[in-house]
């Protein structure tokens, strides 16, 4: 039996949080600590303007008032009695793919658990790529997915890894390994003017451009594959640091 702390960015009350942690709390001990409301795309933002509250909504189980990443960072100093095993964030209602990964809350999530050295999740479910409208999420058979799927990486996971699954429902109850494709939004700006004349402005997804070639993330849930992808951000760009040390070699101010 292993540790496993649960957070999200749809907040503690969302029935893919409350499907998952159902499931796996049939082999491990849970922990959820939770934002209080939804914290969608806010990738690793962390509260430092204000307070944050954490209320005991039952055993185990905490809500705060911040981001995903103060959850996280909440509940491994001062909330879980023990360092957990593994640190998961979802389940996710709505994909998170490809570019996804910078702004998502969930996987955001994910890698605050990494900064600590502790392999992370991330599980997002799909009912349909780029749908906007109101869905219906299979949460129980995704949960049932994403426990088999951390039950292996338990076997054997790195602490340098942060993991992100996409279930897609139909799918064929096989896991591709991906690698992360393409996912291209021009967000929608709609501009309103409010009861005394000044313009406010509302900003929308609008329609992804999806782009993957075979093993990618795209194509792995376009072809009803659940995508299993390992992200490591690479931040020294190697090719491009040396390129620009031949370039600037004797270059003077």
């Amino acid at each position: 039996m292993k540790t496993i702390l649960l957070t999200n960015d749809d907040g503690f009350y969302s029935p893919g949080l409350t499907a998952l942690k159902a499931e796996l709390e049939k082999r491990h001990r849970v922990w959820v600590v939770a934002p209080d409301r939804e914290m969608s795309a806010i990738s690793m933002a962390l509260t430092l303007n204000r307070p944050l509250r954490v209320k005991r909504i039952a055993e185990n189980v905490h809500a705060v008032s911040g981001t995903t990443s103060d959850c996280v960072n909440i509940a491994l100093q001062k909330i879980l009695p023990t360092r957990p095993d593994f640190v998961v964030s979802g389940m996710n209602l709505g994909e998170n793919l490809s570019e996804d990964v910078f702004f998502s809350g969930t996987v955001g999530g994910a890698f605050s658990g990494h900064l600590y050295g502790i392999p992370a999740l991330a599980v997002s479910l799909i009912a349909g790529l780029g749908d906007s409208r109101e869905q219906e999420f299979e949460c129980e058979s995704g949960a049932r997915v994403a426990a088999r799927i951390l039950d292996k990486l338990l076997e054997g996971a790195g602490d340098r890894a942060v993991y992100n699954v996409n279930i897609p429902f139909p799918n064929r109850g096989e896991v591709a390994v991906t690698a992360l494709g393409s996912k291209r939004y021009t967000p929608d700006i709609v501009e309103r003017v409010d009861p005394r004349g000044r313009p406010y402005y509302w900003i929308g997804t609008g329609m992804p451009n999806y782009e993957g070639g075979e093993g990618s993330d795209v194509w792995a849930v376009k072809n009803g594959y659940v995508s299993l992808s390992v992200i490591r951000y690479d931040l020294n760009a190697h090719p491009e640091r040396i390129r620009l040390a031949q370039a600037f070699r004797g270059f003077a101010l």
